[in-house]
């Protein structure tokens, strides 16, 4: 029996361009049957109730996996891991198809609320993917290893958080790091024994060799982004090893998955309550194929389930904002700010290169089949698939000269026909199927790294126990835009360097609808095209936020422990109390080292 990806959404119904065409069926298919992957019986749901481990995870995420590699180490002490999506596919592997997981059966296809102010584009809606099944959202992300800056985690000490500082928390990035690279990093500044596969992608196409010397010409260094200083520039660092994809589900889980016997792992089960007792947690019980299990914890229950998953779950477990639960119907257990602080690095869309064809990289459909066919045995260095196209160059900017640190990260996607975007901007915008290292065109994002605006994630109260209310709140605070548009000032600066000029690559400068109103290049149109074409990172934290007991917002202390309930522990993003400077999935593997940590010597201790 076959589990392939799901990618039946993608092509979306109001679609009329020649993209899905392009790509078609036919290369969806090849997808589906030369890459699904053989299901894994799930034969732990035989299991009777009430089974019994020390430790239940929830969520095979980033966070959650190095979790419970680290708690099954002991073999003393028996762990469930849970997952509420399947298997990784072995899709996920190929760089180059990041894009045709968006919206597939391995992303949980999330949308915000409207707020009037953003994703205009899309009715007030933007996309929220977030990874579905093992790995999570590291079996889908675009793989850049970017840790954010010294300052981040020295703010996260100043809030009142206790060894968060980034002296302290320098050594367990270095820890779970595996750096395959040691001649072009710093090396003080890295490991090379850990369980995550750090390198370079093997291919490296000319249009981003040309972003990154532009990025130089205009002043930014050449560095290693992840060393001594951030601002500047670089090909990515990235979750790869020998061009394939390592998510964590591949680097902690899979090498101990068929060895480690006191580690259970279910699939297709889905957490749906905490069991607590007298304000002590003691088990989960979650959903497999329609029935309900109960799973009892001794120790410790620990919720690894992401940003929106991890609050949504202490909600329905009756942790939470108590007029919020009181008005859906759920018992209140402890009254606590779960779901506010909810933010995102944003971005948006709307500023377009055209590539002449001697730099294009688009490739016919017949090229896209080879390549695709011939993964597994091609020399990655030769296969543009083994790489990540444009996004292969990262750059990080102050956007004024008195800050700290860089509030602005540039990340360039590629736009496989830039003169069909222009004839449909609206439909094409909605169609990112295509492979990443073919295009014509580029799109440079500018995000905007310490957002002051915040939003909250409420349950649904039409269906409590569907998809949740997410408000991002893009734009609540109008500083936001001003961040991006110092943003956008330097990207355009670009076209006055040699490397631009050398290419033949331009500024498409046409007015897009519906901000034509407006002259291209004024703040006004900038502005506009912020509003309604509005982006996500999908890096969405803080909802379980993380601070000492007298920050009001707070819903886990510096060990991790959920406030008021004990042996009850949130270990992913949703802890962050500011997002970092940067991609998050490094820092969730960080939170991932740090909260194993906290766990084993608190037990170490109390059972001496």
């Amino acid at each position: 029996m076959w589990e392939p990806v799901s990618l039946s959404n993608v092509c979306l119904p109001d679609s009329n361009l020649t993209a899905c065409s392009y790509f078609g069926y036919a290369f969806l298919n090849l997808l589906v049957n030369l890459y699904g992957k053989p299901q894994v019986e799930n034969t732990e749901s035989k299991h009777l109730f009430n089974e019994s481990y020390d430790f239940i995870i929830v969520g095979a995420g980033s966070s959650g996996c190095v979790v419970a590699e680290g708690l099954s180490k002991n073999p003393k002490w028996r762990v469930l891991l849970l997952e509420a999506g399947g298997e990784e596919p072995i899709v996920t592997i190929i760089p180059g198809l990041t894009s045709a997981l968006i919206g597939s059966s391995s992303d949980w296809q999330f949308t915000t609320e409207p707020n009037g102010k953003s994703c205009l584009a899309n009715n007030g809606r933007c996309l929220w993917p977030r990874g579905k099944g093992m790995g999570g959202s590291s079996s889908i992300n675009s793989m850049s290893y970017i840790r954010g800056n010294r300052g981040d985690y020295d703010h996260w000490a100043e809030l009142g958080n206790v060894g968060w500082g980034y002296d302290e928390v320098l050594p367990y990035f270095k820890k779970s790091e595996r750096n395959l690279e040691p001649e072009v990093v710093e090396p003080y500044y890295h490991g090379f024994n850990g369980e995550q596969p750090v390198a370079r992608y093997p291919y490296i196409d000319q249009p981003s060799k040309m972003l990154t010397a532009a990025f130089i010409e205009r002043g930014l260094p050449l560095i290693d982004y992840n060393g001594a200083e951030q601002e500047g520039v670089n090909q990515a660092q990235a979750f790869v090893s020998n061009g394939r994809r390592r998510s964590a589900n591949k680097a902690f889980i899979e090498p101990i998955r068929n060895k480690t016997k006191n580690l259970v792992i279910k699939i297709n089960s889905k957490a749906t309550k905490i069991l607590i007792k007298n304000m002590k947690a003691y088990g989960i019980e979650y959903e497999n194929n329609g029935t309900v299990f109960t799973a009892l914890a001794s120790k410790e229950v620990i919720i690894s389930a992401g940003a929106i998953n991890s609050p949504q779950l202490l909600m329905w477990s009756g942790i939470g904002l108590k007029d919020q639960l009181e008005s859906v119907g759920i018992p209140v257990m402890k009254n606590l700010s779960v779901g506010k602080n909810l933010h995102d690095h944003v971005t948006f869309d709307g500023i377009f290169i055209a590539l002449p064809n001697k730099t294009a990289t688009r490739v016919s459909n017949e090229e896209v089949f080879e390549y695709v066919e011939n993964f597994f045995v091609m020399d990655p260095k030769e296969n543009p698939l083994s790489g990540n196209g444009p996004l292969n160059t990262i750059a990080f900017l102050k956007s004024k000269a008195d800050l700290r640190y860089p509030d602005v990260q540039y990340q360039v996607g590629g736009i496989h026909s830039w003169r069909e975007l222009l004839a449909n901007l609206s439909s094409y915008l909605k169609v990112q199927i295509l492979p990443t290292p073919f295009y014509d065109g580029l799109s440079p994002r500018t995000q905007n790294l310490q957002p002051i605006s915040r939003g909250d994630l409420q349950l649904n109260p039409k269906d409590i126990y569907g998809y949740p209310l997410i408000n991002p709140n893009y734009f609540g605070d109008e500083e936001d835009l001003l961040t991006l548009l110092r943003g956008v000032d330097f990207i355009l600066s670009l076209r006055d360097t040699e490397a631009f000029k050398e290419s033949g690559a331009y500024f498409i400068e046409i007015p897009l609808p519906p901000c034509d109103k407006y002259k291209w290049g004024t703040k006004e149109y900038f502005i506009c095209l912020m509003k309604t074409f509005t982006g996500s990172t999908y890096h969405p934290v803080g909802t379980c936020k993380m601070g000492p007991e007298y920050d009001s917002e707070a819903v886990v202390d510096s060990k991790l422990k959920v406030y008021g309930v004990d042996r009850l522990r949130v270990i992913d993003g949703s802890i962050m109390p500011r997002a970092p400077s940067g991609n998050t999935n490094a820092a969730c593997l960080l939170i991932g080292e740090l909260g194993a940590e906290f766990i084993i010597n608190y037990w170490k201790e109390k059972c001496t």
